[in-house]
């Protein structure tokens, strides 16, 4: 296993409206630890928000195939040595999608760096923001094996300053069967 790591930067809450975006009713979730996640900065894959199915994620499995961290959840979720927080998602399909509360710091272009893993060519998965895909299509390649955490690196996204809800959306299965396992999503200001 290769010892691969996010380098975690600290969750900061930056202006007046990040803190009352902190819960947000009227779409029913809250971030993951009560405040939004930091761009630019680190976001486990698996702290994706606090809320229902079909509010803050959806998964076409009606149990989480993996282990229990963050109990009651149908997104699956493994534990992995070589993940940054020692967990990930995985288990991936078609049409499944988590949703991230994040407070950016600046306008501009962020790179994303996200270490994924997948047996055979993964999928593709994209980004986006009040339905608006901020991304294009993300692909993962064959890192060699499940276990195998390779980075990729996609560039160019811009992000305007303040709170949004980030969607990851799960498109197509490649020949793994799955889209793949992801880590994380560290996002860096881009020169």
């Amino acid at each position: 296993m290769n010892a691969i790591s996010c380098y975690l930067i600290g969750s900061y809450i930056f202006g007046a409206a990040a803190s009352a975006a902190a819960v947000d009713t009227t779409k029913g979730t809250t971030p993951y630890g009560g405040r939004p996640q930091s761009i630019p900065g680190t976001i486990e894959a698996e702290h994706y928000d606090q809320g229902p199915a079909e509010v803050a994620y959806h998964d076409t499995t009606p149990m989480n195939e993996g282990v229990d961290y963050r109990k009651k959840t149908q997104v699956d979720i493994e534990k992995r040595s070589d993940a940054s927080n020692g967990h990930g998602i995985g288990w991936t399909r078609k049409d499944e999608w988590v949703t991230y509360t994040v407070n950016v710091a600046g306008d501009g272009k962020y790179s994303i760096d996200m270490p994924v893993a997948s047996n055979k060519t993964g999928g593709i998965f994209h980004m986006e923001i009040k339905g608006k895909d901020i991304t294009g299509p993300i692909h993962i390649p064959d890192t060699g094996g499940w276990q195998t955490l390779k980075h990729i690196n996609h560039k160019s996204i811009r992000l305007s300053k303040g709170v949004h809800t980030i969607k990851v959306v799960m498109d197509k299965e490649g020949p793994s069967g799955s889209i793949g396992d992801i880590d994380c999503f560290t996002f860096t200001l881009f020169k």
